[in-house]
């Protein structure tokens, strides 16, 4: 993996890390050390709360060694986080999990394990996840190849991703695969899109 794709997986990763809803306390504290780049005082924080189990503060504590952020950068450790907090239901890490596998980063390269792992957080509405699980169906990588479900999770992808170059990208793959559709499989991708409901995990 070179070194600018890690990058690009962890700016990707940690993108979301301070935007999470943070709880009181220790979780706080950290994303205001964080905030500050106090990045020792962030991990050391974080830490403290996913060694109990915290998946929010093990989602957190991965994407710093992702980073290398007051922690050694280490891509192993980093998903060895993401996992437990992924396990737990958390999203943004079962998003992290599947883009780790995705790109080999700590893990051997799955396209099989990515597919689950995005699925797992597009089926709670993450738009990012929808996004890669949507190209993964376009392709068939780590899934059977799939139009109508490509479309689909394209389609919700679209509207959950803010405007720019990301979705830019997403409605030209729109574009490409309903090249290669029927009508009759556009109306079903439309049926799909209309009955999907995110299904957060119980925490």
């Amino acid at each position: 993996m070179s070194k600018s794709a890690r990058s690009f997986v962890a700016a990707l990763l940690c993108a979301f890390s301070v935007e999470a809803a943070a709880a009181d306390g220790a979780l706080e504290e950290g994303s205001e050390a964080y905030r500050q780049q106090d990045y020792a005082k962030a991990a050391e924080l974080w830490r403290g709360l996913a060694d109990k189990g915290d998946a929010e503060a093990q989602y957190r504590l991965g994407t710093l060694y992702a980073e290398g952020k007051g922690v050694g950068q280490n891509d192993a450790t980093a998903m060895t986080w993401f996992l437990r907090a992924a396990d737990k239901g958390n999203a943004l890490a079962q998003y992290n999990a599947g883009a780790s596998y995705a790109a080999g980063l700590g893990v051997a390269k799955s396209e099989a394990d990515a597919a689950k792992w995005f699925k797992r957080a597009a089926d709670q509405g993450m738009p990012y996840a929808q996004l890669n699980l949507g190209l993964m169906y376009a392709a068939g990588n780590g899934v059977p190849q799939d139009n109508t479900e490509a479309m689909k999770w394209l389609q919700l992808a679209l509207f959950g991703l803010p405007a720019g170059g990301v979705r830019s990208d997403v409605a030209r793959a729109i574009e490409d695969v309903s090249q290669k559709m029927t009508s009759d499989e556009l109306r079903e991708v439309k049926l799909r899109v209309r009955a999907f409901k995110p299904k957060p995990e119980a925490k």
